[in-house]
């Protein structure tokens, strides 16, 4: 008995004295850890910001924290410790964050030298393959070793942990799922580009100019559009057509249509070219397009890429002004008002001509010509292009399947989410019918309400939306014939508000307060969703508020719907977007 004591014992003091001389060198990993996570955190944005050297210095500072912390905890008596319990699910968990935070430094190390974000930069009208193919097996490779971690770190048992490792986790876990995403977004967006930029095989693409200041769903009136060619990285502008060039006001569609858009829009939107853009779904817009472009005798293209005047002025962030042929020098300051307002006022002349077409044209040739010249920062440039999609302003359609797929139920994609599985998305869009440039001087505002998250029930969703008109009575007088129309009187807005329920629902009631006139025009269903279109006209300093009343699919409960938002036109200004979801966190 005494001697089964006396090992008791000894174990007992084996176990203490293990525990000591762990937490002893749980405190010296920590100490290598606690300046390496924020290290590897701030990598990323060294890297972006072209700081190669600074990066390069960060890695190497990150390696020799990580190798001591490593070793540390492969040490005999700190795996011996790690059988003991409570005391050995802390140790390792810290070293599964040391080990983490070493394979991010060998990647690190080893990568850096060879990471250059200047493969995206053009180069006499030329973007190199052969660094984009480099690049993006870095990224892929990061993207890979950054998975690996974040799963490590997600599948550490958290059952007794202390919390100063519970913190250390959540951070070292925050940080790895930022660049974890983006690498993981980034490599199949590189492993597409090559073909895209015509390795093998030219590819062509169409590119439509948008102008907010008439609106329509999908932006605007597609002023300006352009022929590209990239053949084996080289980019060319070989085609470039105006709205006016085509044979408008046809007495059908130039297209076919589909009985729901034809319902909802009207035959109008296939028989006028600047109405193409009035649906939210931009693949419906490009098979119209498609028409008129092979109407007209022009070459066929692969893709479509829309964009408008305010995405061009984050776009001239990174490229620096821009002088015209006509004289004026385009900023990033002066891009929308020049092209959407100004251009009136200098070259309308009350003809049959729109001078925003011609002079936007002749802006995008330029403006195509210093992005393929060489953008002296390409970050700056891809920001550029983050910013307008997010806000809905930068739209693709491409023939290839692999971009298609990449894409699908984004705003990148021009539309809208095909269920409420990960999402639940509504709609709230403009399209003028004033019939000519007054919504530069608009603005609109949503108010979303949703009880998903509190309802045991189908759920009900509320869109308010605002339509301010802020022209000035003033200024109705002096404005120019292109910017008032032929229609309505001088300052008056007429516009379509069409509003689409979250997937599956239908729409339960709906009132308009302000409007000089509201008028229902159709309802019905389109793109999966209920949809009603309402006409209002504002008069200068008056503003349209619409309510709509939707209510979730019978039989489904809020446990049936994701993340609620509400998508919108891109307007000349932003259009704030109020999201109320009550208990959702």
């Amino acid at each position: 008995m005494w001697i089964a004591v006396g090992v008791l014992t000894l174990l007992v003091i084996g176990v203490a004295v293990l525990s000591a001389v762990a937490a002893s060198k749980a405190l010296s990993v920590r100490d290598s850890l606690t300046p390496a996570v924020p290290i590897a955190s701030g990598l990323p944005s060294k890297v972006l910001a072209g700081d190669a050297d600074g990066a390069a210095a960060d890695a190497a500072s990150l390696k020799e924290l990580s190798a001591e912390a490593v070793a540390t905890t492969r040490e005999a008596d700190w795996r011996l410790a790690e059988w003991i319990p409570v005391v050995g699910q802390n140790l390792s968990a810290v070293r599964a964050a040391a080990e983490s935070v070493d394979e991010i430094a060998d990647f690190s190390v080893g990568s850096l030298p060879d990471l250059d974000l200047n493969a995206f930069r053009p180069v006499d009208g030329a973007i190199d393959l052969a660094a984009i193919h480099r690049l993006e097996g870095i990224v892929t490779a990061g993207a890979d070793t950054f998975a690996e971690v974040r799963e490590r770190i997600d599948s550490a048992d958290r059952t007794f942990l202390l919390p100063p490792v519970t913190e250390a986790l959540s951070t070292l876990n925050d940080a790895v799922g930022g660049v974890d995403e983006s690498l993981g977004a980034l490599s199949p967006i590189l492993k597409v580009l090559p073909d895209a930029l015509g390795e093998g095989t030219p590819r062509t693409y169409l590119l439509m100019f948008q102008g907010n200041s008439e609106l329509r769903a999908s932006g605007g009136n597609p002023a300006a559009l352009a022929l590209v060619t990239a053949t084996d990285g080289r980019i060319e502008l070989t085609t470039q057509a105006t709205s006016v060039q085509f044979a408008n006001a046809r007495d059908e569609s130039i297209a076919p249509l589909d009985s729901e858009t034809e319902h909802l829009y009207s035959d109008i939107i296939g028989r006028w070219i600047p109405n193409m853009t009035a649906t939210p779904d931009f693949p419906t817009t490009v098979e119209i397009m498609r028409a008129w472009w092979a109407d007209e005798g022009l070459p066929p293209f692969d893709d479509v890429i829309s964009t408008d005047p305010v995405a061009l002025a984050y776009i001239l962030n990174a490229t620096g002004p821009i002088p015209l042929q006509t004289g004026e020098t385009l900023t990033s300051e002066n891009a929308v008002p020049l092209l959407l307002n100004e251009v009136y006022f200098k070259y309308g002349d009350g003809t049959d001509q729109n001078p925003q077409d011609l002079f936007f044209a002749s802006a995008a040739a330029q403006i195509f010509a210093k992005i393929t010249s060489g953008v002296e920062s390409p970050v700056a440039f891809l920001e550029a292009l983050g910013k307008a999609t997010d806000e809905g302003r930068m739209k693709i359609w491409s023939s290839n399947p692999d971009i298609e797929a990449m894409m699908s139920g984004s705003k990148l994609a021009g539309t809208l989410p095909a269920t409420n599985d990960d999402r639940t998305v509504a709609g709230v869009f403009f399209n003028d019918t004033t019939g000519a440039k007054t919504d530069y001087y608009a603005d609109a505002k949503v108010v979303a309400t949703t009880d998903q998250c509190t309802t045991s029930g189908a759920p009900t969703f509320t869109q308010t939306i605002t339509f301010a008109n802020n022209i000035t009575p003033q200024q109705a007088a002096d404005l120019p014939y292109f910017i008032t129309g032929p229609h309505y009187r001088p300052g008056d807005i007429a516009t379509d508000v069409v509003v689409y329920t979250p997937v599956g629902a239908s729409i339960e009631s709906w009132k308009v307060d302000g409007a000089q006139r509201a008028t229902l025009v159709s309802e019905g269903t389109h793109l999966g969703r209920s949809a009603v279109r309402i006409s209002v006209v504002t008069t200068p300093q008056t503003a349209a508020t619409i309510t709509v009343s939707m209510k979730g699919s019978e039989g489904t409960t809020g446990a049936d719907y994701g993340v609620y938002d509400v998508w919108t036109t891109p307007m000349v200004r932003q259009t704030p977007v109020t999201l109320e979801t009550p208990g959702c966190g």
